[in-house]
């Protein structure tokens, strides 16, 4: 196995190590919330249905209460999986080998790159410290991470060696945080009814775990084809993944 590959391969294992390991530590997030959602402050713990994934990051819960355990474990994995993407999304564009898959694979590595900038400054700007500046992080964190899904679908799609399953599950991810974006722009705003604040953390919900879904494939799918790489360095034979 040459040093290149190997290289390429922990960026990879590092790509889906940030996005696991947000999972384990958001849920643990979720345990320590001390309550409270934008219309009810005197719900118990966290409301998987009524509060966002920024509630877990506040420094102060809805109820009045510290936040410290859930802002911490929040907070310190979001960073974390930030850091991981950044690194993994550096090192994206040695994966393609033609000309048009690399090109679409350094503008996704480009949005990637900024996407996992704004997850860490979500991370580092509170809701309740910053509210505008914590928005904006998200919004252009998700468009980002929409243009990212994009371009690396196409990338897929002009790469011969990579199979399209890859490309298809990019797409099909961008189309559903696509319509995400929507809900979170044009959709109602949280704060006027409890049915808002229902449809704008649910749809939050589901792309945010789709999202972790789809880059865990897309590692898989990687270190597989960096694996069919090696196998055919050894063997000089074309293996199918």
């Amino acid at each position: 196995m040459s040093t290149k590959i190997d290289w390429r391969r922990y960026v990879v294992w590092l790509g889906l190590f940030g996005a696991l390991q947000f999972f384990v530590f958001s849920t643990l997030a979720m345990r320590y919330y001390p309550g409270g959602t934008l219309h009810d402050r005197g719900t118990e713990g966290y409301s998987f249905l009524y509060n966002y994934f920024s509630d877990l990051g506040r420094t102060m819960s809805w109820s009045g209460e510290l936040n410290t355990w859930s802002n911490l474990y929040f907070g310190s994995s979001l960073t974390l999986a930030g850091l991981c993407l950044t690194v993994f999304f550096v090192g994206l564009p040695t994966l393609f080998k033609t000309d048009d898959g690399r090109f679409f694979a350094v503008l996704a590595a480009l949005s990637g790159v900024v996407a996992a900038l704004c997850y860490i400054g979500i991370a580092q700007t509170p809701l309740d410290v910053n509210y505008f500046r914590h928005t904006l992080f998200v919004r252009a964190g998700f468009i980002a991470f929409l243009g990212m899904s994009v371009a690396y679908g196409l990338a897929i799609g002009n790469e011969p060696h990579y199979p399209n399953r890859y490309a298809g599950a990019f797409l099909a991810f961008g189309a559903l945080l696509a319509i995400q974006i929507t809900i979170m722009i044009f959709g109602p705003r949280s704060w006027t009814s409890p049915h808002a604040l229902f449809l704008q953390a649910s749809a939050q919900k589901v792309v945010v775990y789709a999202e972790l879904l789809c880059m865990s494939y897309q590692c898989v799918g990687a270190l597989r084809v960096l694996g069919r790489g090696t196998r055919r360095l050894g063997e000089g034979a074309t293996l199918r993944l």
